[in-house]
C-alpha cells in the first residue's frame, strides 16, 4: 500500500483521493482554473517519452522527440527520489508535472489547466512536490 501526505499551497482545494488518482486538487484564481492529480502506476507506463508526446496531444502541442525531452527536463527531487519536472506550455492549456519513479511503480504529479493559472502557480507546485511523502508499506 502506498500512502502520501503533502502540504496543501495557498488557495489550492483538496477534492480527495478516488481510485488511482492518490490525489485531486483543484485551483481556480483570476486566470483559470487547473487540476493536479497524483497518479501511481505499475512499471514505467511506456517511458517519458510517450508520456509527453500523449499530453503535448492535450494541450494541442506537437509531438517531442528523446532529444526535446533531455532539453526540457529538469532534475527534481520528489519524497527523497530522483525524479524529472517538466513544462509543457501551450496556447490555451499548460501542463507542469512532476514524474517519479518509486520502487517498481512510476508516479505522475500532474498540473494540466488554464495556461495563466499553471504558470501563475508554478512556485505552488515546486513547493507541493518538495512536500510530497510517500509511504511505502511494502518495505
Amino acid at each position: 500500500i502506498l500512502d502520501i501526505i503533502f502540504s496543501l499551497p495557498d488557495g489550492w482545494n483538496d477534492a480527495g483521493s478516488s481510485g488511482m488518482r492518490k490525489a485531486n486538487l483543484r485551483i481556480n484564481d483570476p486566470n483559470g482554473s487547473a487540476e493536479v492529480t497524483a497518479l501511481s502506476f505499475p512499471g514505467d507506463v511506456g517511458g517519458n517519452l510517450a508520456n509527453v508526446n500523449r499530453w503535448c496531444g492535450q494541450i494541442e502541442l506537437n509531438s517531442i522527440d528523446q532529444a526535446q525531452l533531455e532539453s526540457i527536463s529538469k532534475p527534481i527531487t520528489i519524497s527523497h527520489h530522483r525524479g524529472t519536472y517538466l513544462r509543457l506550455q501551450g496556447p490555451q492549456k499548460s501542463i507542469l508535472v512532476g514524474i517519479l519513479p518509486f520502487h517498481g511503480n512510476t508516479w505522475f504529479f500532474k498540473m494540466l489547466g488554464d495556461t495563466a493559472t499553471v504558470l501563475a502557480n508554478e512556485l505552488a507546485m515546486k513547493n507541493f512536490l518538495d512536500s510530497v511523502n510517500i509511504h511505502d508499506t511494502n518495505h
